[in-house]
């Protein structure tokens, strides 16, 4: 059988049945075909070389994708350009923590601050009919006006509870103190469209524990028949005690007076 020589590598080799006997493998057909392509590329890009952009001479073929020759002419440019860094500086104005807020239920403006500089979280007018109810129904009493319907020993003994939140912070905390109860409840009030003032009645209110008032929560010891026939009695006691048909007590021991 005749033997050829490979085009590539010069190596002598016997021709498969089906092949033109040009290379003496299929690695050193591609490897050939490829250098051509290479060749051919390389006249191409020759014909329209790049230039540098600094020193305006021929790139390689390997440096085409490149825009300067080396890193010298690369600095000669970007340093006779004035560089800025980061994005444009937005124009900033002066921040003001106060904000006016349209309340939606009164149409009537509120600043965000309270007056003694913490956050308002909510409008300060009754904005609804259930604030208006618990807003009548506070208590606006003075518990040592009557010692005689008040545990007033709780009071000497744990103190008034104070809330321990933000408002508060350069005060005396007491979270273990005592504070007055509703003994028929604000929300059972609202629910069964009891008056605003049965509830701030002061035969309504009765001292305790704030821990043991949270965990009363709306339950209610007295029914509603029973709160009216105690206020009846209250206001008939403390009536005639002011117009003078009973004698008065002392503010602080409870006691009948004798002058």
């Amino acid at each position: 059988m005749n033997t050829h020589s490979c085009q590539l590598c010069n190596t002598l080799f016997t021709p498969k049945v089906g092949t033109f006997g040009k290379y003496c493998s299929l690695s050193c057909s591609t490897k050939h075909k490829n250098q051509l392509a290479t060749t051919n590329k390389i006249k191409k890009y020759l014909e329209k070389p790049k230039q540098c952009k600094t020193c305006n001479s021929i790139l390689t073929y390997n440096k085409r994708k490149n825009k300067f020759c080396s890193r010298s002419c690369a600095a000669q440019t970007t340093n006779s350009v004035s560089r800025k860094r980061g994005p444009d500086p937005k124009e900033k104005f002066p921040f003001c923590p106060i904000k006016f807020i349209l309340c939606k239920h009164t149409n009537k403006w509120y600043s965000n601050k309270n007056p003694n500089g913490t956050v308002r979280r909510c409008s300060p007018y009754s904005k609804t009919i259930k604030e208006q109810y618990y807003n009548a129904a506070r208590f606006k009493f003075n518990v040592y006006h009557f010692p005689e319907e008040f545990d007033l020993s709780l009071i000497d003994q744990y103190g008034w509870y104070t809330c321990p939140g933000r408002k508060r912070s350069n005060e005396p905390k007491n979270t273990s103190g005592v504070s007055r109860d509703h003994i028929i409840s604000v929300s059972y009030g609202f629910a069964n469209d009891v008056d605003p003032k049965i509830i701030s009645h002061p035969a309504n209110c009765r001292i305790l524990l704030h821990s043991d008032n949270k965990k009363k929560n709306n339950n209610c010891d007295l029914t509603v028949s029973e709160l009216i026939q105690k206020i009846k009695k209250w206001n008939q006691k403390y009536t005639e005690r002011r117009i003078g048909l009973e004698p008065t007590t002392s503010c602080l021991e409870g006691r009948y007076s004798t002058n």
